[in-house]
């Protein structure tokens, strides 16, 4: 009657795929038998006040094949698609909505005290064909795999589904993401964070009644301090894999505003920069491909924040000009091929994501950590390698900045790359450091504005030469000294503040009495560490 289901929804994003996808060659070997389709009606139940929303439940009845089940669902998390809550399932003799069959069961009292002796009444349906089809995988799980195809159904309002679910009956969760990742390499898919339900309560305007499934926190705690470290490591990986695919989604759906593409940039980088720290436990292979999948799509984000700092770099020097020579009459040629060449790699970019090339890459990563913790190939307590690799990738941040040369713009990039993957780190791995730690996070912030604002330049020469030699105008060639004239003083003017940057960044080193650099700057002891 009741159980915690565990289910990882994929949204098609090519209705064109549903048939081949059921008849994928996977499937067929792994089938229990052939698809089976049905319709399924279901209406969503509430009080006029909308108590159980607020609750955090949920009362449908479904209709299939001329039968009715009533379902009561409470809580629930979403991670990377992944959705785990309790259900209820009763079934009933006719569409009367009641909490009445749920009263002896675990949920009973819960659902009474919200409920009350108010009347439920119908809030929003969906009606959707479902083909389902019974999957038994490799290591024995069994799950049901549902593709559905329908509308969700508030007023007048409308909203297509078309999702896969493959929801777990019996076996371990991972099977799920192997299955999901299995197939995304196939088919066009992407995470859905939001249930039926969430997508629903937003097309009837109720959202802030209930709220989207509650991601979970951060896994790591200063108890994960004795835990081995790939499974600590694994956790926050995986985490921020989470936090990645609902990146994902905001930028899918803000394709056009540059905070949301922004964090997710930001957040893929921490994956990326949290990979990089786990290598020295990692198979190499396995860790050469992961890590070369992640600096490809680090690269098409990287330039697009290229793209987007030279425009508004642009527009800053565009504005400037127009304050301080009032009779500037010249007609700024790059605004345009500026734009367009940011269109084009927008375009490009929201292509690939939108037709879930990335997921692959997410779910198979994801697939991968949770293998390579339950290995238990390596039991190094995670504090000691933690302490040890952050000592490694001290050293080295030192000796590049002792080193630098502001006149080498690649030398430049290249310690800020570095710099924001250990900052990336120490964020994320806060909770078994030590307090100190925050203020090197901070330093290392600094640290990667001043580069940012000196190395910014290196990526004119390059991007004025496409833009140049796309136009046939004359004034294109007086707009690329301009803007190379602009972002040199503002390179210059950076400079000087280097000293002072890199002192402060020296000294919150220092401080930090357990993460000491190691001597010879080497990470082997990381490696040998158990």
């Amino acid at each position: 009657m009741s159980n915690i289901e565990a289910e990882l929804k994929l949204r098609l994003a090519d209705p064109s795929c549903q048939s081949s996808l059921l008849t994928a060659p996977l499937l067929r070997e792994l089938a229990t038998q052939l698809p089976c389709k049905q319709t399924l009606a279901t209406t969503y139940y509430d009080t006029a006040d909308r108590r159980l929303l607020k609750s955090r439940l949920s009362y449908r009845l479904r209709s299939a094949a001329g039968e009715w089940t009533a379902t009561v669902k409470a809580d629930g998390t979403s991670d990377g698609g992944l959705h785990q809550r309790f259900e209820y399932n009763v079934p009933v003799k006719s569409p009367q909505p009641s909490i009445e069959p749920f009263l002896l069961t675990d949920i009973g009292d819960r659902l009474a005290e919200a409920a009350g002796d108010r009347p439920l009444e119908p809030v929003f349906s969906t009606c959707f064909e479902r083909s389902t089809m019974e999957i038994i995988t490799p290591d024995g799980s069994n799950i049901e795999l549902a593709l559905d195809a329908g509308n969700i159904l508030a007023g007048d309002k409308q909203q297509e589904i078309l999702e896969l679910e493959l929801e777990l009956q019996a076996g371990q969760p991972q099977a799920l993401i192997w299955l999901g990742t299995a197939l995304a390499t196939q088919f066009p898919l992407l995470p859905e964070q939001d249930s039926k339900l969430y997508r629903a309560t937003v097309l009837a305007g109720l959202a802030d009644s209930l709220a989207q499934d509650i991601p979970l926190p951060s896994p790591l705690t200063k108890a994960s301090a004795v835990l081995p470290a790939p499974r600590a490591l694994s956790e926050i990986m995986i985490h921020t894999i989470h936090k990645t695919i609902s990146a994902q989604q905001a930028y899918l759906a803000n394709p056009d505003d540059r905070e949301v593409l922004h964090n997710f940039r930001m957040v893929l980088c921490k994956l990326h920069s949290l990979l990089q720290f786990a290598e020295p436990l990692m198979p190499p292979e396995e860790y050469t491909d992961w890590q070369n999948k992640l600096s490809t799509w680090n690269r098409k984000l990287g330039r697009l924040r290229d793209l987007d700092e030279f425009s508004l770099t642009w527009d800053q020097l565009t504005g400037y000009m127009l304050r301080v020579i009032p009779n500037y009459s010249g007609k700024p040629v790059l605004t345009e091929i500026i734009a367009a060449k940011r269109k084009d790699a927008k375009n490009n970019f929201h292509t690939a994501v939108a037709t879930g090339e990335l997921t692959p890459v997410l779910l198979g990563l994801w697939s991968f950590l949770l293998n390579w913790a339950a290995s238990g190939n390596n039991q190094v307590l995670c504090k000691r390698f933690v302490y040890l690799r952050f000592g490694h990738w001290l050293t080295s941040l030192l000796q590049q900045g002792n080193e630098l040369d502001l006149s080498d713009l690649a030398a430049i990039h290249e310690l800020r790359i570095d710099g924001r993957r250990l900052r990336y780190t120490l964020e994320a791995l806060a909770p078994v450091l030590p307090d100190s730690s925050r203020l090197l996070v901070r330093r290392l912030e600094q640290l990667q504005d001043i580069l940012g604002e000196i190395r910014d330049v290196a990526f004119t020469p390059p991007l004025l030469q496409e833009l140049v030699k796309a136009s046939s105008s004359r004034l294109s060639h007086r707009d690329a000294g301009l803007i190379t004239g602009w972002q040199l003083a503002k390179s210059a003017a950076a400079q000087p503040q280097w000293d002072k940057t890199w002192a402060k960044l020296n000294k919150a080193v220092t401080k930090q009495k357990k993460l000491k650099p190691l001597a010879d700057g080497s990470d082997e002891a990381a490696r040998q560490s158990n």
